[in-house]
């Protein structure tokens, strides 16, 4: 199995987290599950101004341990598994995900999830959906959770579990890149997943148009 390294969405992750984490003072325990190579978890230790305890997880046992070589320190948790699994009874002040949560055909063919476990469905939320169902057994009532809303998958449907879940949703600013030319080839096809709304993208500049931007979410009901 291969290991799920930065890319766009790795960058819009860490950059508003460590924003959100720095606004607090206080020592806070931070999981991150769909760790990858671990860059997120390496630039928060990196850069916030307290030092806080962080757990990384991945189904890739391969990743898991590439993290720990690549973070090396003593105020890090490693464990294997998928979604929550490896934490059961064990509660966190902010939980980060950076699991797969866009349309699976479209991931397959990018290239982008190259050896690595993606299978979300065509609406991109097979994944989150399980990772709401049990989230509220690793969150503390005060906590929160962010993950990226990337554009290809189904953003509205997304929103609304997640306001079904928690009290307070919001958003970061979007962040706008171009789609790889293996789009533009099936073009017709992921029209219709637009009308579908299992997708959403538009055409600038003779350039079709994805977006990502990070929920924040507090309040978990």
């Amino acid at each position: 199995m291969s290991i799920f390294k930065e890319n766009l969405t790795s960058k819009i992750i860490r950059e508003n987290t460590l924003k959100l984490i720095n606004k607090s003072k206080r020592q806070m325990k931070i999981l991150e599950i769909g760790c990858g190579n671990g860059n997120i978890t390496k630039y928060l230790v990196r850069n916030c101004k307290t030092k806080h305890n962080y757990f990384l997880s991945d189904i890739s046992l391969e990743s898991v341990t590439f993290a720990k070589k690549n973070i090396n320190r003593e105020n890090c948790t490693f464990k294997t598994g998928i979604f929550l699994n490896p934490w059961k009874n064990k509660k966190f002040d902010l939980i980060i995900s950076d699991i797969s949560s866009i349309n699976d055909d479209i991931a397959k063919k990018s290239g982008w999830y190259d050896g690595v476990v993606c299978n979300s469905g065509k609406d991109g939320l097979k994944n989150i959906k399980i990772i709401l169902k049990k989230i509220k057994s690793n969150l503390y009532s005060s906590g929160v959770f962010v993950l990226p809303v990337i554009s290809l998958c189904n953003e509205i449907n997304l929103i609304k579990k997640l306001r079904n879940k928690f009290n307070n949703v919001k958003k970061t600013e979007k962040v706008e890149w171009p789609l790889p030319s293996f789009f533009k080839n099936d073009l017709r096809k992921y029209i219709i997943q637009k009308r579908l709304k299992n997708i959403n993208f538009y055409m600038r500049y003779g350039s079709n148009i994805a977006y990502t931007y990070l929920a924040v979410c507090r309040g978990i009901k």
